[in-house]
């Protein structure tokens, strides 16, 4: 791929979610700063230490933002959502020359549902801004419904680093390896059938109702790995208790990136098997397409930005949410028939590498700066 036209100006970034805070929007805002600072010339104004940071971040930011722009050629701004609406329009008003674009999650539109104030004081702002980027098309449609215009939205998926987690090695050694990482189940799990879940434990993510009405019914051969933790965690806890899972099912809460890098390589399947939560969705689906660059397959429910991320039989499969059915037939299906299931996830991974990697979504960015740069 051809390398983006460089802008003639620099583009101001300011995101209140970075690392070293772990998380999908945290992800993104590092990959897409340090992706388009490769392109063109940027300044970013970052917030690394997460929600407890963001009464002081915002006044900084504001503050910090009003001296590049005082200073630098910026025409650009960009946010990392729409909670910061508000600064970008102060900005706009401040310096009419810079045009202000934002990316769009879901929930940073759908707070207006549990917080009617949000609608005073972000969702004007948001409706006012040169650009919104929805990071998928269940993120446009929520953007409709709450009256944001059709013609400032552009739907760029979130991307991935291909080879960032993905390690043949690991593939290769893995038996010895479980021993290495995670020796209270490294005997265990040699010989099974891993499955991954990987992420914040939150109801929508349908972690409980999957301990509940599919793992039951799976062989014994079947392991849960639960990784991370969550307002959902002992919920899921006392469903496993329930089902009297606790030899097959194991909580891991936070891991390191080396032990992410290996479980991505080592497990089996992952596992997404959302349900719908009003007030919640899921705005993409970003650890499905880490998972495929690793050619570990996918196992989704269909629904909401799942879609955008996993195309059927390409990077993952999918399947109708909270249809037990069809999860214990597939994943039956997967621990039986394990070449149909490899080749699936080689074909994800170079499905991944075509459509997510950071190269080609931040090429897209670069359009849309440019687009709004003439």
């Amino acid at each position: 791929m051809d390398k983006p036209k460089k802008l003639n100006h620099p583009i101001l970034f300011i995101t209140r979610t970075y690392p070293p805070i772990i998380g999908g929007m945290e992800t993104l805002s590092f990959n897409l700063t340090e992706t388009i600072s490769r392109f063109t010339n940027s300044y970013i104004v970052k917030n690394p230490y997460g929600k407890k940071g963001l009464p002081f971040f915002v006044p900084y930011a504001f503050v910090k933002a009003i001296l590049i722009l005082l200073f630098k050629d910026v025409k650009i701004v960009h946010l990392s959502d729409g909670v910061l609406a508000p600064v970008g329009i102060i900005l706009r008003w401040m310096f009419p020359r810079i045009k202000v674009i934002s990316n769009i999650h879901g929930l940073d539109v759908a707070y207006v549902e549990q917080l009617p104030l949000y609608h005073y004081t972000n969702m004007w702002a948001i409706k006012r801004l040169d650009k919104i980027i929805a990071v998928s098309r269940e993120v446009k449609n929520t953007c409709l419904k709450y009256g944001i215009p059709m013609e400032i939205i552009t739907v760029i998926p979130n991307g991935t680093n291909t080879d960032a987690y993905y390690d043949a090695g690991i593939k290769r050694e893995k038996d010895r390896l479980w021993e290495k990482y995670y020796p209270k189940i490294g005997n265990g799990v040699r010989n099974n059938f891993v499955i991954l879940s990987l992420g914040r434990i939150v109801k929508r993510k349908g972690l409980a109702w999957f301990v509940e009405n599919v793992m039951p019914k799976l062989p014994d051969g079947a392991l849960l790995l639960i990784v991370s933790s969550g307002p959902d965690l002992e919920k899921v806890k006392k469903a496993v208790s329930d089902q009297k899972l606790q030899k097959r099912v194991f909580f891991f809460g936070f891991i390191s990136e080396e032990e992410k890098k290996f479980l991505l390589n080592a497990c089996d399947i992952l596992i997404m098997p959302n349900i719908r939560v009003k007030g919640d969705r899921e705005g993409f689906g970003i650890t499905a397409i880490e998972a495929g660059s690793c050619e570990l397959l996918p196992v989704v429910s269909e629904l909401e930005g799942l879609k955008d991320a996993i195309t059927d039989k390409e990077n993952g499969l999918r399947l109708p949410s909270k249809n037990s059915e069809k999860f214990v037939e597939t994943i039956k299906y997967l621990m039986d028939n394990p070449e149909y299931r490899i080749s699936l996830g080689k074909k994800a991974r170079k499905y991944v590498k075509g459509n997510f990697d950071w190269e080609v979504i931040g090429a897209r960015y670069m359009e849309e700066f440019g687009r709004l740069e003439k």
